[in-house]
């Protein structure tokens, strides 16, 4: 036992630490004088002049980069404070650090002034740009046009819904905290610097808070995080019932922080949950087990009247004499559905973010998908879903249906990112065992497998 125990920590704590960070693809076109960087979640060009030309997002769900900025004169240019025409650098370069944590490229203006970008190589979307000794007006970028901007003294929000050109779902967000207060000239969105250090923290992804918390939550002066909420809810994102979902992230995310392993903060969140619905999958099993122990008497009352309205009327008469309401499974049934499709959609939430995850028992990155990725996690499914089956059917017609269900469903869901596959396995280990407990509690059996392929009863050796 003690060996076991040692064991699982050993695993647990390599889990945590053996962990190498998706790599930074980065290639120099002479040709277009560009430069490409390319992530995991997002990807990005650059021009010799300091400007950021595109801006694309990966979507996990379709696996492609999509578009959600393109260069309009506005990609943080260093503009004269007297002309406003730009100021444009006579060098730049570029490092990356061993651990591939960042790609850092610097632009040097004359005079000896210096502007700098910052890409992150984490799940969280976020780049800093730095002004060291410029005295000027900087252009700030936007994605969407003016409906969907919104700011406040140093805060700046652009919001897109959805491509202009393509009508693609992009739901994206850029998220500004400035060093100085947003200036309006000529539909312009500027702010200014003058001296050192003065650094811009930025937000570029899909619209999610606790992505959007981690880029700016840390940041003291005053409550910025709470300033972009405010901003976005005035965009007419973040309503009341997303108040509900975030708690369902906040947890998830802070079990994440906790364990450190996405593939570990899945299962705790899958048996919590359950756990917490336990005293309600007891009513929904309690009924379904009175229903069927009074399956035979409801098959009998079928034969023996042919009158449907007769037929109601004597099983309405059964349903009281025995005490049993078949109403009440039914809306038993009906609480856990909407906070199941919640957690669904948590998991779900985290599904980019799985690619920096930490090494799960043989999984490197639980973003992957597909058949090769999920075949442990498909056949604990099948398996856990065909036990099920077998402990809730009476007969070997029904456990068929329930059968054919358990094989088939997950291979509907072969595609999904490993992370989101854990949760369907660990979810469908919990309902077979909740099943098998309620069956021993209430002394019901299941069939075999030998009465499901009709083969009667085992025989006896002698």
């Amino acid at each position: 036992m003690k060996k076991f125990l040692f064991l699982t920590l050993c695993l647990f704590f390599t889990n945590i630490l053996v962990f190498s960070i998706p790599t930074i693809n980065i290639s120099e076109s002479s040709l277009n004088q560009e430069l490409n960087i390319e992530m995991k979640l997002y990807r990005l060009k650059l021009d010799q002049k300091g400007h950021i030309l595109s801006f694309e997002l990966f979507d996990s769900r379709t696996k492609k980069f999509n578009l959600v900025y393109e260069y309009i004169s506005d990609s943080f240019d260093v503009l004269d404070p007297n002309t406003l025409e730009e100021i444009l650098p006579v060098d730049y370069y570029y490092t990356i650090p061993d651990n591939q944590s960042y790609i850092e490229i610097n632009y040097l203006f004359p005079g000896g002034g210096r502007k700098t970008y910052r890409f992150y190589n984490d799940p969280n979307y976020h780049f800093d740009v730095e002004f060291d000794g410029i005295n000027a007006f900087i252009s700030i970028p936007s994605i969407s046009f003016s409906d969907g901007i919104r700011y406040d003294k140093n805060v700046f929000v652009s919001y897109i819904n959805k491509s202009p050109l393509t009508g693609v779902a992009l739901d994206a967000t850029l998220a500004l905290h400035l060093p100085n207060n947003v200036e309006l000239n000529q539909n312009n969105y500027l702010f200014k610097v003058n001296g050192r250090n003065n650094i811009v923290t930025s937000y570029l992804g899909p619209t999610k808070k606790i992505f959007i918390r981690e880029t700016f939550g840390h940041i003291e002066e005053g409550n910025i995080y709470s300033n972009i909420i405010t901003l976005m809810k005035d965009l007419g994102k973040f309503g009341f019932f997303s108040n509900i979902f975030y708690w369902f992230v906040s947890f998830f995310w802070w079990l994440f922080k906790v364990t450190g392993n996405f593939g570990w903060a899945i299962i705790l969140f899958t048996l919590i949950v359950n756990a917490i619905l336990f005293p309600i999958y007891g009513r929904q099993k309690k009924s379904a087990i009175e229903m069927r122990k009074l399956q035979p008497e409801i098959d009998k009352i079928r034969k023996k009247y042919k009158n449907p309205q007769k037929q109601q009327e004597e099983t309405l008469k059964l349903y009281k004499e025995k005490g049993v309401n078949p109403a009440s499974g039914c809306l038993t049934s009906l609480i856990p559905l909407p906070i199941m499709i919640i957690l669904w959609q948590v998991i779900y939430y985290f599904e980019g973010s799985y690619a920096y995850n930490p090494h799960f028992i043989f999984w490197n990155d639980l973003s992957v998908g597909g058949f090769g990725a999920n075949f442990p996690l498909l056949l604990i499914a099948i398996i856990a879903s065909l036990i099920n089956a077998l402990l809730m059917s009476q007969d070997a017609r029904t456990a068929w249906t329930s059968v054919i269900m358990s094989v088939v469903f997950p291979f509907i869901l072969i595609g999904l990112p490993v992370g989101v596959f854990v949760y369907y396995a660990m979810n469908s280990i919990i309902q077979t065992f909740l099943t098998f407990v309620y069956n021993k509690i209430y002394k019901v059996k299941g069939i075999t497998v030998r009465e499901l392929f009709g083969l009667g009863a085992k025989p006896i050796r002698r």
